[in-house]
């Protein structure tokens, strides 16, 4: 339904690193200059998703990530939480929502950490203010496949602040995210301009 190719997920990722008492600082040069790997194009409920990747598999050789999953790189904005008011999708209801998202995409975006558990900050929205997503933290990866393919078996982190349905903007906190975890956010199938665009800032506290 929608126009083919049009939907960028710009996604900034700030974490902190484990800093080891003893240790000094010292930088390592064979990171320096390293190349943004490769996200890997993937097909969820029949439609074309990216694997976002970072480009340090251990998440702790940086403090700031900026993935890219569009055709482009696009500025990213390091003022976070400046305006983290959350905007209701009024344009239908969240019973149409549900219908809708049968056939939606879903993009999985992984967390950065040096724990096995964390905390994150983070604001998703997105620039069409005619369609609303949903948006959850999950333990994992396979969460993408589930939410279309085994409902049922569909896990995400249920405390408030960690997920919300039928929104245009929102603003939260989740805490005791496993390391393995991430967004999944999910959206219809029903987008009206030339590029729509999803803003994701991740910020770990």
């Amino acid at each position: 339904k929608s126009y083919p190719r049009n939907l960028i997920v710009d996604v900034t990722t700030t974490w902190e690193r484990e800093i080891i008492p003893g240790e000094e600082e010292e930088s390592d040069i064979t990171k320096h200059g390293a190349k943004q790997r490769q996200n890997g194009l993937q097909y969820v409920n029949s439609k074309p998703v990216v694997a976002v990747q970072y480009d340090y598999r251990d998440c702790e050789s940086q403090w700031f990530h900026y993935a890219k999953t569009g055709l482009d790189f696009l500025g990213y904005n390091l003022n976070f939480f400046k305006e983290n008011t959350s905007i209701p999708n009024y344009a239908y209801s969240d019973e149409s929502q549900k219908q809708k998202l049968q056939n939606g995409f879903a993009q999985f975006v992984p967390i950065c950490t040096s724990k096995e558990s964390t905390n994150y900050e983070y604001t998703v929205s997105v620039n069409d203010d005619t369609i609303g997503f949903d948006v959850y933290f999950v333990p994992s990866h396979v969460q993408q496949w589930y939410y279309f393919q085994f409902p049922e078996n569909f896990e995400h982190y249920s405390d408030d602040g960690c997920f919300a349905n039928n929104f245009q903007k929102f603003s939260g906190e989740c805490t005791g995210v496993d390391k393995n975890g991430g967004l999944l956010i999910v959206l219809p199938d029903e987008l009206s301009r030339p590029m729509t665009k999803i803003s994701v800032d991740l910020v770990e506290t």
